[in-house]
């Protein structure tokens, strides 16, 4: 069995902002995410398929 961590699932909290600008900015400097007009996406490999990726 290995002892490396696993995501298990992904939720999200969704609110509202004035300056979204600024969320975006805050969410690549803290997070490190690449955001759109949209949001952000989350590649992912399959548990049962490692081969398969897949997008969030």
């Amino acid at each position: 069995m290995s002892d490396t961590p696993k995501v298990t699932g992904i939720g999200g909290i969704f609110f509202f902002s004035e300056n979204t600008a600024e969320i975006k900015d805050w969410y690549s400097k803290n997070l490190g995410l690449s955001t759109n007009e949209w949001g952000s996406t989350f590649e992912f490999r399959n548990a049962n398929r490692p081969d398969e990726i897949n997008y969030l």
